[in-house]
């Protein structure tokens, strides 16, 4: 890492300690500690989560959308655990807990974010299940984490709302460096230090840490640090936010710079693509 990463990384780790990082959540400590068990107990893993009628509430309706195409639907945690998986389910929970961190930032832009950051982890994992590329809950996790950083440092800098809202970027000037120059560092550095506090792979983090150098840098896509798992992730989380806003009439500069290389990743046609994205526009709706 040279010394320009370091003072970025140094100073995240002073942004973390000085805002506070929102903490690992008990009850995702108390699932990741199931989960990881020679033989983890579904029972106690259902009771767990269902005792938190918000949380089980959300992942069931997130669980019976039409981005996971269950012929029956869940109508318990215990349902779900049987129909997706301990893993879908558990990344679903995590991501939802994310959400639940934030609860005290509120507004339009807050809204935004958060449906903008659900139906693009949704349509990752379809993207994922599709392509035979990654696993599906990882990928929905890191897309729900992947601009993490961003409400954190809204936290911590009024100031930043206009880049949270979108109105001082342009096409010239990438995210991070505007973020640099102002607070010297940026919300991939942040967001990878809450994943890493999170209990996220080591992958997951470094896929967050480096998703923008990736689009902006084809250097950065043959790194041999970065490897197949958080390219695949880098890739996935690119092509969704391409669906997602195709879907909504909205336009995703990144792609335009990527997109080619993130098909290829994927091992995508365009012809495909442009298949998911009709279906994509047709789900999109019922989120």
């Amino acid at each position: 890492m040279n010394s320009s990463s370091d003072t970025l990384d140094r100073n995240a780790d002073r942004i973390v300690s000085e805002i506070g990082i929102p903490p690992c959540p008990a009850i995702l400590t108390r699932l990741l500690r199931e989960t990881r068990a020679d033989e983890p107990d579904f029972r106690r893993i259902g009771q767990l989560v269902g005792g938190d009628v918000a949380l089980a509430s959300a992942m069931l309706k997130v669980a019976n959308s039409s981005f996971y195409g269950l012929h029956v639907k869940a109508s318990s945690v215990h349902q779900a655990l049987a129909l997706l998986g301990l893993r879908t389910v558990t990344q679903l929970v995590t991501g939802l807990l994310l959400r639940q961190a934030f609860s005290g930032l509120i507004g339009p832009g807050m809204e935004r974010y958060w449906k903008t950051s659900m139906a693009t982890s949704l349509i990752s994992a379809l993207l994922s299940r599709e392509t035979g590329q990654g696993d599906s809950g990882v990928v929905c996790t890191y897309s729900l984490f992947r601009d993490c950083g961003m409400p954190v440092m809204w936290r911590k800098f009024p100031i930043y709302e206009d880049i949270f809202d979108g109105s001082a970027l342009t096409p010239d000037e990438p995210v991070l460096e505007i973020e640099n120059e102002r607070y010297a560092t940026n919300h991939a550095c942040v967001g990878a230090h809450l994943a890493r506090n999170w209990h996220l792979p080591e992958s997951m983090c470094y896929a967050i840490l480096r998703h923008h150098d990736v689009v902006y840098s084809s250097e950065a896509r043959s790194d041999g640090e970065l490897g197949a798992g958080p390219l695949t992730l880098i890739a996935i989380g690119l092509a969704a936010e391409q669906l997602y806003c195709s879907a909504t009439g909205q336009g995703c500069h990144e792609w335009t710079l990527a997109g080619e290389w993130a098909l290829s990743e994927m091992g995508l046609t365009q012809s495909r693509f442009e298949i998911l994205t009709l279906r994509v526009a047709a789900s999109i709706q019922h989120l």
